[in-house]
């Protein structure tokens, strides 16, 4: 028995063998099927997308000892009223081993093979003169939303556990199929594309091989791209690119290009190499480029005359960015009329120790209006921007001690039309000469000194700078500039500056340094700027101009994005003897103003303005919001200001004289008048010395109807205007558009007493409530000496209208009318009737003290009346604001409604 169990155990063995082979074929063939199914359920789905029918024929899988993956005759169809597919490929393999990828739980992937085989992409030019290939583009752009949000950026992927030991496209064919010339349809096709990459891995150098028949039988297009040691995240450093084109015909290809290149005709051919060092980002080493790229005979529809561009670039050229090296062995570049060449050597120009020899880069004929004739599509490009030869001279100058390369850049004969910047006519002053050298004593750094005279520029259709042609503008700078030593960035030092623009000249120095990329990129900067005189005035252009310029127009608003200041750090300080900006005459300007990203910080500022001195240190505002938007606060502090001139500009007609000492803090929000009187908050306070309130006598107003409502007054002389006594002192808080006083105002003078509450609205409105107490002295005048009473008489008045024209309203005379006229009746009892008269004359008398709570109770009725009306517009004002908020409310609550699909 023990014999026959041992001969069994084989058979068991094999049958559970056979029995797990059954079961995986099984579901290798469901797990192909499912696999297939999946593809073509997607397929469908882009079909629909592309609207273009996706097929795929078949998918069939591998587990081991490799896992692999076979998909077969992928056909990209045509659209509809295209008759040949957009693309199909008969094989795609990919197989990755097996034991590797599990045992590392995903992580250790070495792709065995890669391969495209047998695709061809079919470009076919329709009868409308478009490609297929242009509706695809089409209709992708369609698929595409509207607004897009800037991704965050992520971690680059590490990608050292991928070996891909090959991927190749082979046997490819791109075919070109004009049927746009109806039954002679023509096809050609670059046919044989290879692309191989083997042994891409971490640490490897990369190698990519691209070689194929481009409208010929055999293999005349061959390129190579290599790279440095791949890093984790397999993302390639180029470090060298060879072409090879033997004789390529370029005339079939031009029905195919887009239909504004019209190419007709033209050869290619290619043998050049370039090495790239450290002219690409994280390269290193010298630059080379050595070789003939030949584009000849290349005519485009539109040419005059038929005309043909030879194009040529002949080059043995070899640099070195990190040492300032350049050696133009041989540099020619021939644009048809116009030609590029170079010569010499340039050695350590970033250096302590600069050396050139016989350096020498010339233009000549580089007129793009004159290329324009060869190339008509630059003249669409250019859109009449550019227009006559550009003179371009770079030599290598000076002793073995002083060596230096002059620049030299002439525009004089070009005409320019830069929409809404600038316009220049041909033979207006342009020029750059600029002179570059090795700077020792900032370590190496580029020392540069350049001057440009731009007399011939007019600034005006940038709508900004008020700068016609033939007026100064010259700008001077030397300094150094030194890139980052490590990654990206640079710090430029410009020790001395000038801007010369036309009577005034700007002086001083500054620095900027660049560093780091994309939301990590900052901007830091340090400025010192001085000016004898600047006249702003002249220099920006006014209202009126800009409109004059837009039709009446207001100019568009660029957009705004809040971020475009983050990054931003820095200071500027400056010191102007004289300045002039929007009427105001300003004398010595200094200050220190700080930048934070968008948030603008005045440290430091102060100035002498309308015969006084103005400080606004701690003044702020943000930058970043659109100018209706912009928050700010204003703190300044006034001394000894001169009222009348200050508001001479502001006003129609003069309202106000007198010195103001005192201090302002308000904040609000964008600058429009509508604005500001939502926005506005704060405070003013202070004194007003030997001030005086034009266009109105409030005395004569209040005498005038009193002296007509007494048979025996005379009116007083008026002299159109109130003083308002030696020193006033006020307060005024700021709401809701209107400056309210925080306490009455009073002052005294010898024809009267005058107190008066209430608000003036930032548009000028008057709100004022009050009373006139006249002197005992004034009723005596007004009465030709009729009635002297003992105290001053009050009488109601109310302030209102615009306050360089205000009206007097209110006023009620007829208590102290009453008063008087008692007065004058008891004066004339004492006169008759002696000293029984007395006691009459003190029960007249008696009615001065009812005139006088008669009109302090008027006063006290119109004060009542004010408050009032100034808290109904206060609750108007809080109910609109409710109500804004309501909508908002209202308005989120649909927008959550439309985004979680609610009713």
């Amino acid at each position: 028995m023990a014999a026959v169990k041992k001969k069994r155990w084989p058979y068991v063995l094999g049958g559970i063998l056979v029995l797990l082979i059954a079961i995986v074929a099984v579901v290798l063939w469901r797990l192909d099927a499912i696999l297939l199914k999946t593809a073509r359920d997607q397929a469908a789905t882009y079909s629909q997308k592309l609207g273009r029918p996706i097929e795929i024929g078949d998918v069939s899988t591998k587990l081991f000892p490799y896992v692999g993956a076979r998909i077969q005759n992928v056909t990209v169809g045509p659209a509809e009223g295209e008759e040949l597919p957009l693309a199909e490929v008969k094989d795609v393999t990919v197989s990755v081993a097996a034991m590797p990828l599990i045992t590392s739980k995903g992580k250790d992937i070495r792709v065995r093979d890669a391969e495209v085989s047998g695709l061809t992409v079919n470009v076919i030019r329709l009868p409308d003169g478009t490609t297929n290939v242009q509706r695809l583009q089409e209709k992708l752009a369609e698929q595409q939303p509207k607004e897009q949000t800037p991704e965050e950026e992520s971690q680059p992927t590490d990608l050292s556990g991928v070996h891909v030991e090959r991927a190749a496209l082979t046997n490819g064919t791109i075919r070109f199929v004009d049927r746009a010339a109806g039954a002679q349809a023509r096809e050609l096709a670059v046919k044989d594309l290879d692309i191989e990459v083997k042994d891409l891995r971490v640490g490897q150098p990369l190698k990519v091989d691209l070689a194929a028949a481009v409208l010929a039988e055999k293999q005349n297009l061959k390129m190579t791209l290599a790279a440095a040691p791949l890093p984790a995240t397999l993302i390639p450093t180029p470090e060298q690119v060879t072409l090879k084109a033997e004789h390529i015909d370029l005339s079939p290809l031009g029905p195919f290009l887009p239909p504004d290149v019209g190419l007709r005709a033209g050869t290619l051919d290619a043998d050049w190499k370039a090495d790239l060092g450290g002219a690409v980002p994280g390269g290193k080493g010298p630059t080379k480029l050595v070789g003939v790229i030949k584009a000849l005979g290349m005519k485009f529809a539109g040419s005059e005359g038929g005309k043909a561009l030879d194009v040529v670039l002949d080059t043995d050229v070899t640099g070195d960015l990190a040492t300032g090296d350049l050696a133009l062995d041989k540099l020619k570049l021939d644009l048809g009329p116009a030609a590029i060449t170079g010569k010499g050597k340039v050695k350590g120009l970033l250096t302590d120790k600069p050396a050139v020899e016989g350096f020498e880069l010339v233009g000549r004929n580089l007129d793009p209006a004159v290329l324009a004739e060869y190339y008509p599509p630059l003249r669409k490009q250019l859109n009449g921007m550019i227009a006559g030869p550009i003179g371009l001279d770079v030599r290598g100058s000076g002793t073995q001690d002083a060596q230096a390369l002059n620049i030299a850049v002439d525009l004089t004969p070009v005409r320019l039309r830069v929409p809404d910047q600038l316009t220049k006519e041909a033979g207006g002053a342009m020029k750059l000469n600029a002179k570059v050298t090795g700077a020792a004593a900032s370590g190496g750094a580029l020392h540069f000194d350049a001057k440009a005279d731009l007399n011939g520029v007019d600034l005006r259709p940038g709508l900004l700078v008020n700068k016609a042609p033939g007026q100064r503008l010259e700008v001077a700078a030397a300094g150094t500039y030194a890139p980052a030593k490590t990654g990206s960035g640079m710090t430029v030092n410009v020790t001395n500056m000038s801007l010369g623009a036309l009577e005034d000249t700007v002086t001083g120095n500054a620095t900027v340094a660049l560093a780091g990329t994309g939301k990590k990129a900052t901007t830091t900067f340090k400025a010192n700027v001085k000016a004898a005189r600047l006249d702003a005035e002249k220099l920006l252009m006014s209202e009126e101009e800009v409109l004059a310029r837009t039709g009446g127009k207001p100019p568009p608003e660029p957009p705004v994005e809040a971020n475009r200041f983050n990054g931003y750090r820095g200071d500027i300080q400056f010191a102007i003897a004289s300045l002039r900006y929007t009427a105001m005459d300003m004398s010595n300007v200094t200050g220190v103003v700080k930048m934070v990203d968008d948030l603008i910080t005045v440290e430091k500022f102060s100035t002498g303005i309308y015969g006084g001195k103005v400080v606004a240190d701690g003044t702020t505002i943000r930058l970043g919001p659109a100018p209706e938007a912009r928050p700010f606060t204003a703190k300044v502090q006034v001394q000894g200001l001169e009222v009348a001139q200050a508001l001479a500009a502001r006003t129609p007609k003069q309202v106000l004289t007198g010195k103001f000492n005192g201090n302002v803090d308000v904040q609000g929000v964008g600058y429009t008048p509508e604005k500001l009187q939502q926005t506005l908050l704060g405070g003013i306070n202070g004194n007003l010395l030997e001030g005086t309130f034009l266009g109105k006598d409030l005395v004569s107003s209040v005498t005038g109807p009193l002296a007509k409502a007494l048979p025996f007054a005379k009116a007083l002389k008026s002299g159109d205007v109130t003083s308002l006594g030696g020193d006033l002192p006020f307060s005024v808080t700021i709401k809701n558009g209107v400056a309210q006083l925080s306490k009455p105002i009073t002052w005294t003078r010898p024809e009267a007493a005058m107190s008066f509450d209430g608000g003036i609205g930032l548009d000028g409105t008057l709100n004022l409530t009050g009373g006139v107490s006249l002197t005992p002295a004034t009723i005596k005048a007004l009465t030709v000496g009729k009635v002297t009473p003992t105290e001053a008489i009050p009488v109601g008045v109310k302030l209102g209208g615009k306050a360089w024209s205000p009206d007097v309203t209110g006023v009620d005379v007829k208590p102290a009318a009453t008063t008087i006229l008692k007065l004058a009746g008891a004066s004339v009892a004492g006169n008759l009737l002696g000293e029984k008269g007395k006691a009459v004359q003190d029960i007249i008398t008696g009615g001065q003290d009812k005139a006088k709570a008669e009109a302090e109770a008027k006063r006290q009725e119109l004060e009542a009346r004010a408050n009032e009306e100034k808290k109904r517009l206060e609750d108007q004002a809080r109910a609109e604001q409710e109500k804004a908020k309501q909508r908002a409310e209202e308005e989120a609550k649909k927008k959550l409604r439309g985004i979680f699909g609610g009713k």
